[in-house]
């Protein structure tokens, strides 16, 4: 598949998370939440987080903004669903790594979020792919 057709893929999978976002709303009893926003465009994003046994058990986004903040944090709650706690960290890195143009592609337990790496051609949209990231570090205290 050419380029081209790889990037009309990602951005219709893009399209389909915005507009129908998995796992939003506010979780019923937490263990914890967090909250992100970025201040040049007023993207937020706002994550809750059942653990248990040190997993991230249960995860749910609710927030307001462009279509690759809330489509990234819809992706995100997907992919992050019964990780470690500590894996976190270690994604983030990852993803933000594979947002440099001519990095290498990200691995199959990215799911969806693979489609978000042709943002890094995109410098001020970085911030918003990643905002659910901070949301999520911000609500198990890594962030």
């Amino acid at each position: 598949m050419t380029a081209s057709g790889n990037d009309e893929l990602h951005q219709a999978l893009i399209r389909d998370h915005f507009r129908r976002p998995r796992n939003r709303g506010a979780l019923g009893a937490p263990s914890t939440s967090g909250r992100a926003h970025n201040r040049f465009c007023g993207d937020t994003v706002r994550i809750w987080v059942r653990i248990r046994d040190g997993r991230l058990a249960r995860v749910t986004f609710d927030g307001r903004g462009c279509a690759i903040s809330q489509a990234a944090a819809s992706m995100l709650t997907g992919v992050v669903t019964g990780q470690r706690v500590g894996a976190v960290r270690e994604m983030r890195e990852a993803f933000i790594g594979a947002l440099d143009p001519g990095a290498a592609a990200l691995p199959s337990e990215f799911g969806d979020l693979r489609a978000l790496v042709g943002v890094g051609r995109f410098p001020s949209r970085i911030r918003c792919a990643v905002l659910p990231f901070d949301a999520l570090e911000e609500a198990i205290g890594e962030g």
